[in-house]
């Protein structure tokens, strides 16, 4: 499964995925500029690897051309299709894998999967590459986990006390001695302070922390390391994130590297201790020595006014207004308008934007673009959206006009089905499913 399913465009990050040229059609000058790549991450793969997790991140890597399936290998692919030139091997991905920036299986090998064009800049090259990598190892560590949207970080309380978090986890990486203990105090005063408003949050958040905030604390330390950039590089971007629409989904790619970099200077050698650990905030909390105060309101109030409290909420207020417009929307177009349903899936793989996701409860996620591909076919989403169930198995989409044609269009999207699938009527009226050949 892609279970990193989120063609990481890193919006704050800055990577892009803008579909390379055809990699089969390059010069083998051309080509050849994936190789320093490759032989710049080798050079630092298995040190790093050993340093942070005690175990090597060097091993299988694709670099993918998005649109044209392109693929170029540091190593021959299974199935012995690609073709070797000099220290690369050049092919197509298979049909049954989706492009994106994740870790898969392959004949049972586990490859990290990388979308060109790659960074130019060597800080945000060497964290997309670490952080994939990552990905391919995380089962072996005991730290895979979660990636569910949390709902929370969509309401207006959970995104004001979330930006209040964020620029208090900035400061504290400016600043060190007594400014920067003081400054990760309050990022976990304000953390608390969230928790009691928004129930119920602490354990998604847990969750993504490790799924998407370890493998972008590897790519930050590595990429700091190896770069000599100073830490005030992930400062800025972490202070940049707090700009992003839509946090439910990508947070863990903003606060888990700050909450590993400070765990680092307040808590060293707590990466032995991570897979057992309850989250990166519980072990930074402890790391502190934060007491949460009797009045722990009184008090976040207070030190939030430091951090430019009244422009937030009211920026908060504005947006929570949107917000409920857009809900309204989506109800109207996913749940009291004619749909098309598809059925749940074995195995559903998602290439999306995390920067973009909407939280739809209880109906599912809303994903404004992507792609998504399971056992009744290939659906490519440009505008519009879709809605997708909380068990990620199974899509909903507006209605189309013309069920017969092939491929099937809708407002925005685009759906090849698999052999023998089909589309009827349901009992909504103007509704219709996708149906599998069994039921045909």
């Amino acid at each position: 499964m892609l279970y990193d399913t989120s063609v990481e465009t890193w919006i704050i990050r800055l990577v892009f995925f803008l579909g390379a040229s055809n990699l089969a059609a390059q010069t083998p000058i051309e080509r050849s500029s994936v190789i320093p790549a490759f032989d710049q991450w080798s050079s630092v793969c298995e040190k790093n690897g050993l340093l942070l997790w005690g175990k090597s991140l060097c091993g299988p890597m694709l670099l993918l051309d998005a649109n044209t399936r392109a693929a170029i290998a540091n190593r021959p692919d299974p199935d012995g299709t690609f073709r070797q030139q000099g220290r690369i091997y050049v092919g197509a991905l298979p049909a049954q894998f989706t492009p994106s920036n994740t870790s898969t299986r392959w004949s049972q090998q586990s490859w990290s999967m990388v979308l060109l064009p790659l960074p130019n800049d060597p800080f945000l090259r060497l964290g997309l590459l670490a952080h994939e990598s990552f990905h391919r190892v995380q089962p072996d560590l005991g730290l895979s986990a979660s990636d569910a949207p949390d709902p929370a970080l969509d309401t207006e309380a959970g995104r004001l006390w979330m930006r209040m978090e964020l620029r208090a986890l900035g400061r504290a990486l400016r600043s060190e001695g007594g400014p920067g203990h003081q400054s990760a105090m309050d990022a976990m005063l304000f953390r608390t302070y969230r928790d009691q408003l928004c129930p119920g949050t602490e354990k998604m958040e847990a969750a993504m922390e490790k799924q998407e905030g370890l493998p972008e604390y590897t790519g930050v330390f590595i990429g700091l390391r190896e770069t000599g950039e100073s830490i005030s590089r992930e400062a800025r971007i972490v202070e940049a994130f707090e700009d992003s629409e839509a946090y439910a989904r990508s947070f863990g790619y903003a606060i888990g590297p700050v909450l590993g970099l400070l765990l680092d200077r307040y808590g060293p050698g707590w990466r032995a201790g991570i897979a057992k650990a309850e989250s990166l905030h519980s072990m930074l909390i402890a790391a502190l020595k934060f007491q949460p105060p009797a009045d722990v309101q009184r008090l976040a109030m207070q030190r939030a006014e430091l951090y430019g409290y009244s422009a937030v909420a009211s920026a908060e207020r504005e947006r929570e207004e949107r917000h409920r417009a857009l809900l309204g929307e989506l109800k109207m177009k996913f749940v009291d308008g004619p749909t098309l349903d598809f059925p749940s899936a074995p195995e559903m793989n998602r290439s999306f934007n995390p920067h973009t996701l909407v939280p739809f409860p209880p109906y599912g996620t809303f994903y404004p673009t992507g792609t998504f591909t399971a056992n009744w076919g290939e659906l490519d989403v440009e505008s519009g959206g879709v809605l997708v169930a909380p068990d990620n198995r199974s899509l909903r989409l507006p209605a189309p006009s013309d069920i017969k044609a092939r491929p099937v269009r809708g407002p925005g999207w685009t759906l090849q089905l698999a052999p023998g699938w089909a589309i009827q009527r349901a009992e909504r009226a103007g509704s219709y499913v996708v149906i599998p050949p069994e039921r045909k």
